[in-house]
This record gives C-alpha cells, structure tokens and sequence, in this order.
C-alpha cells in the first residue's frame, strides 16, 4: 500500500503544504536522471535544464537547482520546477491551466515518492509566469542521506507528470417549467333520436401527454 504525508515546506508560491505518496508506477511523462550529482553541485552554474518533452500538446522542461534557489528561499534544499517551453508558438494572449506531479527515484525501496501540493491547486502558465515548482522539494540532508534512497553512487533520477486541463465547451442546460393544458374537450352527437346503442364512444382526443375518449350512455 502507497504511504501518503503531508509537510509544511512552501513551495514557489509560499503554498503551506505539500504531500507526498510513495508509489511502484515510473512517471508516465518524464523522467531525468543525473550522474555525477557531486559534480553538478560544485559547477559554477545554479540552474539546469533537462531536454524539451512533450505533454498533453504542450512543450516541457524540468528545471533543477542542486544546491536550492536562494531567490526563492530554497537554500540547502533541492529546488525543482516545472517550466513551459517553445512559448514563441502559442499564440498572444496564450494560457494553459495545469496540474503536475514531480517523482524522485527511492531506490533502496525500489519505489517513486510523489510529491504535489496537497490542496491539489491549478497553476495557470502564461507568458509572465512560465514556470512553477518547489523551492524546498527536498532538504539537501535528506536528499543525499544514503538511508533514504534518493541519492545512490552520486546518482538520483527525477520524474513529472503533468496534467493539462482543456475545456471542451461540453454540457447541457436543463430548464424545468411548469405546462398547463387545454382540459376541456367538446363533443357534438347529432340526430340522438335515430341512435339505437345503448353506449356510445367519442373519438379519441389528447390532453396532456395521453389519450382519451368520452362515453355516452342513454337512460332508459
């Protein structure tokens, strides 16, 4: 059975929490995985970027900070984004309303723990805001204690899933009112005196929703 937790570290946005689920399935999307993390850790750059991949339409990227992103109070964690690419082909006033998973390899227990903000908020790409993530999706201390899996003979993997939401116009109306019918009916008999039955049956008329007819009897 998965194991789910919920941790008060903040994401980009200063969300309160985010939850984490330990799962068996490999990310359905994406998955980047780093050699050598000593190495990329003491480079002078800060930021690095994965390969563009594609996802519900869309072009993608991970974008990850080894050492944290200090502009957004990730020092001494592990910082990670989600950031939309290949933006100069969408249209002007283009907007994709999104929601992403981020995986890390465990692999002492040979599983993938899921981390996502736990109220399991939309983010809403547009061209002033094209990336979002996790400042703090791992402390350094955890990420590179060898008990914990995640960083294995300086070797960690990092996996997305991202979920793009697309109206489709699809739906329905449904308006009730009430309906008020003709209930009255008219029926003519001529020459009654030349009528031999005893019973007589009108024609079948409508009210409403049903048929009817009307009997005549004569009194003798």
């Amino acid at each position: 059975m998965d194991e789910k937790s919920v941790h008060p570290f903040p994401d980009d946005d200063g969300a309160a929490e985010i939850s984490k689920t330990l799962r068996d399935v490999p990310p359905s999307d994406y998955l980047f995985e780093i050699k050598s993390f000593s190495l990329l850790s003491k480079a002078e750059e800060k930021r690095f970027e994965s390969r563009d991949f594609e996802s519900c339409g869309y072009k993608w990227k991970l974008c990850l900070y080894p050492n944290g992103d200090e502009k957004r109070n990730g020092k001494d964690h592990i910082s990670l984004y989600l950031a939309i690419s290949a933006t100069d082909t969408l249209p002007l006033n283009w907007e994709v309303n999104v929601k992403f998973d981020f995986l890390v390899y465990d692999r002492n227990l040979d599983k993938y723990r899921t981390i996502q903000n736990a109220d399991g908020r939309v983010r809403r790409f547009h061209r002033f805001k094209t990336e979002f993530g996790f400042a703090k999706l791992l402390s350094l201390d955890t990420f590179k204690d060898a008990s914990k899996g995640y960083l294995i003979d300086d070797s960690c993997m990092f996996g997305v899933e991202v979920y793009v939401i697309k109206p489709t116009g699809r739906g329905e109306c449904l308006s009730l009112k009430e309906e008020t019918y003709d209930n009255s009916y008219s029926w003519e008999i001529k020459k009654i005196a030349e009528i031999k039955e005893e019973r007589l049956f009108s024609e079948p008329f409508t009210i409403g929703e049903h048929k009817w007819f009307k009997p005549f009897e004569f009194l003798t």
